[in-house]
């Protein structure tokens, strides 16, 4: 797939990133065991590491793997210290060089905004350095997956790794929802190979493995206003547009529905979602571009990668990375089961805290270009993330960015950002970077999305460093 993809492409910022990950298939290949490997607890990171984790297990590397929330120095600092002769970061990294100096070999396999320049003893391969956009063109887990290609080949087999990180950093940006850019590359080899389908539809949750009833009440992305959470109101809103939610004594599923029905559905729903005040390119998320998994069962949850990415992120919040790491090298059965009861509690998480926002329960704060939502303890901070993304382009707001704060541990308050669904050209992860560090704090990000980690007491500073970096960073171009 990489030598394949140097061979093809014509885009010579691509091909230049694409040469940078070959001299990291190089690097895992002369690794010096043990070896360390870092990685995020999201989709995107964890996709990342199956791949690079595989990767070692064939190459015969002995290896500690570390899933972490935000790379500080402090860990970066216990990691080079630790017993390891490789470390290997994935999906962090760039945002903290500074602190990774020494003998020691490193590689970071990273698309977040860098800050700083590798030292001579670390290995660096982020899209950002040559020009790719690693907001949209390209993930960690995709980048890893050509890694691993390059080393041991098989990217072709594990294509899904690629496809599963890069929707769950909802990387899906392009006309009709689609994954360009290097993602859209793999996609292409992986759909000329036989091992993924690519069609336009609807972007239900579970929408050809559960009812039509069921998928409406389970879609959070985009939240569906007044259906989401509510069968009852999906039944009637059905009946409403003319559409039959059932078939004799059992619900259809969205399968069984004519073309037309298909078509009214899609058109009521956007009409829906605009009705409610969503913008029209974010009503327009329901309709698009569909991947699906084709050796998985049409059945399972494990068929659409959305679904798929979805379960990983639901697992990787709620601190069980080892189902979710199992889940992406095909280990099934018992595994699934474990993983969906992880799903029903993540729900029940973020129903909770979406509710609490709409019902004035978390703390607002309004300063500037900023709506931030204080949630302190009620909320854990690895499902702040996820939460930020779904009320920034479901809540009702005039702010450009909006902001989850939640307790992180006893001094720490952790920050999760997102460009609101409103009007504003800004650069988040620049700006968070300049007010972590003016608080005393780390953060980093993309364009419209990023996080930070600050000491509780410096919670103001950061507000007010934030909206000021916000009024002096312009969002980045992508090129």
């Amino acid at each position: 797939m990489l030598e394949a993809l140097i061979a093809e492409t014509r885009n010579e910022r691509h091909v230049r990133l694409l040469k940078a990950l070959q001299q990291a298939s190089d690097f895992l290949e002369r690794s010096e065991p043990p070896v360390l490997v870092v990685s995020h607890y999201d989709a995107d990171g964890l996709s990342a590491a199956a791949a690079i984790t595989l990767t070692l297990e064939r190459l015969g590397l002995p290896y500690q793997l570390k899933i972490e929330e935000q790379l500080t120095p402090e860990l970066v600092e216990e990691a080079l210290k630790g017993p390891y002769e490789t470390l290997i970061f994935l999906d962090m990294g760039s945002g903290v060089l500074s602190a990774i100096r020494g003998e020691k070999r490193v590689l970071v396999v990273d698309h977040h905004i860098p800050q700083g320049d590798p030292a001579p003893n670390v290995l660096e391969v982020n899209p950002h350095r040559y020009g790719v956009n690693g907001s949209v063109e390209v993930s960690s887990s995709s980048l890893a997956l050509l890694v691993m290609d390059g080393a041991i080949g098989q990217g072709e087999d594990y294509a899904h790794l690629a496809i599963v990180g890069a929707l769950g950093d909802r990387q899906d940006q392009g006309p009709r929802f689609a994954l360009t850019g290097i993602n859209g590359l793999i996609v292409a080899l992986a759909r000329e190979a036989g091992v993924i389908e690519e069609t336009i539809g609807l972007r239900l949750y579970g929408v050809h493995s559960r009812p039509l009833v069921r998928a409406l009440a389970l879609t959070m992305d985009p939240l569906l206003p007044g259906l989401t959470g509510n069968e009852e109101a999906c039944i009637k809103f059905l009946k409403s547009i003319g559409v039959n939610p059932v078939n004799g004594d059992r619900l259809r599923k969205y399968s069984e529905l004519s073309i037309e029905e298909k078509r009214t559905l899609a058109t009521e729903l956007v009409k829906l979602l605009i009705n409610s005040g969503y913008p029209v390119n974010e009503a327009e998320r329901i309709f698009g571009t569909m991947y699906y998994i084709r050796r998985e069962d049409a059945q399972s949850p494990l068929r659409d990668a959305r679904e798929f990415s979805y379960i990983v992120n639901a697992c990787g919040r709620l601190d069980r990375h080892s189902i979710a790491l199992l889940l992406l090298r095909g280990v099934k059965g018992e595994i699934i089961a474990r993983a969906l009861d992880q799903v029903r509690l993540y729900r029940k998480l973020l129903f909770r805290a979406i509710r609490a926002a709409r019902d004035g329960a978390c703390n607002r704060i309004r300063l500037g270009k900023i709506l931030a939502l204080d949630y302190g303890e009620t909320v854990p901070p690895k499902v702040a993330g996820a939460l930020a993304s779904i009320l920034a382009s479901s809540l009702k707001t005039d702010a450009t960015v909006l902001l989850v704060m939640v307790k992180h541990g006893d001094r720490h308050v952790k920050v999760s950002a997102r460009k609101t669904a409103g009007r504003g050209r800004v650069n988040i992860g620049e700006a968070l970077s300049i007010a972590a560090r003016a608080s005393g704090g780390v953060g980093g990000g993309h364009a419209e999305a990023g996080g930070a980690l600050l000491p509780a007491e410096n919670t103001e500073i950061f507000l007010n460093e934030l909206n000021r970096a916000l009024e002096g960073v312009s969002s980045e171009v992508n090129m």
